[in-house]
Parts: C-alpha cells; sequence; structure tokens
C-alpha cells in the first residue's frame, strides 16, 4: 500500500499539520491552526488576536507542499520532541506537529529553540495565519 504525502493512513481528512501558540504572562497571541489532507483547515482564536472562536478555510495544494518541504529541509522529523527550561515560567510554547509520508511528529518550542525551527515556524505561520479565514457557524 502506498503511503500518502500528506498525513498519515487514516480518512482523507485526518490531520497534516497544526500550530498551536500558548498564552504568556503578557500580551501573546494564543490560537491553534490545524489544517487537514483535503485542504481544509480551522483557525481557532483564543486571545490577543484579531479572529476569536473557530474559524475555518482552505489551504492549496502548493501551501501544503510548501510546508511539507520546508520541514524536510530543517529534518523537523529529526528535532528534539521539546525545546524548554522547566525553570522559565513567562514564555508561550509553540507546538508544531506534522503527520505526513508515514510519520507523525510534534515539537514543543519554548527555550533553546534552533534557529531553523523559529524560521520555519515564521514561515508557516505566514502562510496560515493571514489566510481569510471564514467563522464557523455554531450549532443550534
Amino acid at each position: 500500500m502506498e503511503i500518502p504525502k500528506f498525513g498519515g493512513a487514516q480518512a482523507s481528512d485526518s490531520l497534516y499539520f497544526k500550530l498551536r501558540r500558548t498564552p504568556c504572562f503578557g500580551r501573546c497571541k494564543v490560537y491553534e491552526i490545524n489544517v487537514y489532507r483535503s485542504g481544509y483547515a480551522t483557525f481557532n482564536g483564543h486571545s490577543n488576536v484579531e479572529l476569536e472562536g473557530m474559524h475555518q478555510g482552505r489551504v492549496g495544494m502548493d501551501t501544503l507542499n510548501t510546508i511539507l518541504t520546508q520541514a524536510e529541509k530543517i529534518d523537523f522529523f529529526s528535532l528534539e520532541d521539546r525545546y524548554d527550561n522547566e525553570g522559565i515560567t513567562d514564555l508561550p510554547s509553540t507546538i508544531i506537529q506534522i503527520s505526513a509520508n508515514g510519520k507523525n511528529k510534534k515539537v514543543v518550542s519554548r527555550v533553546g529553540t534552533p534557529e531553523a525551527l523559529k524560521s520555519y515556524i515564521a514561515m508557516v505561520e505566514e502562510l496560515l495565519y493571514p489566510m481569510p479565514w471564514r467563522p464557523v457557524p455554531k450549532a443550534e
């Protein structure tokens, strides 16, 4: 069986990429972006963001390819699982998860993050954060 490039062997709309920003003691943006194999994406804004609540959008295949190609360039799947210092508590974390090419990897980055990973995070945030997000209708 051929391993799909985006995501694992699950259903066609399984999670492909996640970017999550956690709170700090200041005015850090707190949100989560999930991108699925089909290109469907969600943005859940929690605080200090322009869009609060659940929103949805579409990511093109070129963007999905860019996310994976750039991850491979920084050898994402070989990075440490955590870059942190438990003694420092006022900094936000950035959590990246990628499920692609039969692999699933999550990296939590807060302190001591390699420059290549910092650049990658900035690149994907620049691609995904400003997308045209639409509010998800609330179920009645």
